[in-house]
């Protein structure tokens, strides 16, 4: 398969839940097994063409491998994903035009481990970076975890997102998903047409495009996890976004509790944060296979700090390593790394 990406010039819910299944399966190495075979009578021609349709998907998920970026490599997008996203004239803004300033540093890199019990699992890394496609500036918002250790012997878990953004509008225009979780894989694409209010699922293992309804201003999670820093939720305050996750518009429906102070270790130590409980909501029912909590920093950065959560198999959570990139806050002068990457 065509895997080969494209340098175009010189993040967390699907983040989060890709974290918290990182270090869940990690709990247990069990196989994932092939969809079930239709049970219906098939007629000999019918059957051909299953069989042919079953190879194919085979042959394309043996080829599969996780796009995994090198550390500080500038973004960069799949052939598949350009093909898809046709005429880009419209849409982005000039490479040459004042660059926006957001709420956030674009150029931030924020690193987390992931824990099962007392064991590391693995690795998360969050990264907001301005992509160039031919003359048009884009914002790229990426996110990639990996297993690590005896996990990754066990069951090897790696998992690649990216939303690509309008700058001028902060909406999503394209969303990628690679990830392998031991024999289960997936290669989704989902394309965002505002002016339509249609979205576009496809799967690039197995080639079944589906189209949904969107809003004006539908966000995927990674987008809706950036967008909701511009305002952040505030303490005993409860509200509700539509975001798309998993081919399906959703609820999501953010609790904050109390304030609190939390210590994450070094290089940070104790830092003021807010308790929020995310909760699920799709066709009016609440969507839960355990509890989640957040922890995100009181301040103007609004980090997200720490996750826990409480699953079937395992009891998660996910630390903040490190900040770095752009800024001068604490998140920036008190990690070292920052220092040592200054000329």
């Amino acid at each position: 398969m065509d895997c080969q990406r494209q340098t175009k010039g010189a993040a967390t819910g699907g983040v989060l839940r890709s974290m918290l299944r990182l270090a869940a399966v990690s709990a247990v190495a069990v196989l994932l097994v092939l969809p079930a075979s239709r049970a219906a009578a098939e007629t000999p021609e019918e059957a051909a063409a299953h069989k042919a349709e079953k190879a194919a998907y085979e042959a394309r998920k043996a080829a599969f491998r996780v796009f995994v970026p090198e550390p500080g490599a500038p973004p960069t997008v799949s052939t598949q994903v350009l093909a898809r996203l046709g005429d880009l004239t419209e849409r982005g803004i000039p490479w040459d035009a004042p660059v926006p300033e957001y709420w956030f540093p674009v150029g931030e890199v924020a690193k987390y481990d992931i824990h099962w019990g007392v064991f590391t699992v693995g690795e998360a890394t969050a990264t907001a970076q301005w992509l160039r496609i031919g003359d048009r500036r884009f914002l790229a918002l990426t996110m990639t975890a990996e297993s690590n250790g005896i996990v990754e012997m066990l069951y090897p878990v790696a998992e690649y997102m990216q939303t690509i953004l309008d700058p001028a509008t902060f909406l999503p225009i394209c969303f990628e998903k690679q990830s392998s979780e031991g024999r289960h894989k997936t290669w989704d694409i989902t394309t965002f047409d505002h002016a339509r209010r249609t979205g576009r699922w496809e799967s690039l293992l197995r080639l079944n495009p589906e189209e949904f309804p969107i809003d004006p201003d539908t966000r995927d999670l990674m987008g809706l996890m950036y967008w909701i820093r511009k305002d952040p939720v505030k303490a005993d305050e409860t509200r509700t976004y539509r975001v798309m996750t998993d081919e399906k518009l959703y609820e999501l429906i953010l609790e904050a509790g109390k304030k609190e102070t939390l210590d994450i270790g070094k290089p940070y130590g104790k830092v003021a944060t807010l308790k929020m409980e995310p909760k699920g909501k799709f066709n009016g029912l609440f969507v839960r296979k355990g509890r989640m909590f957040v922890w995100v920093s009181d301040d103007a950065r609004c980090t997200l700090c720490r996750v826990t959560a409480s699953v079937p198999v395992a009891s998660i959570k996910v630390l903040l390593r490190s900040i770095e990139g752009p800024g001068a806050d604490g998140w920036i002068t008190r990690n070292p790394a920052n220092q040592k990457a200054k000329p």
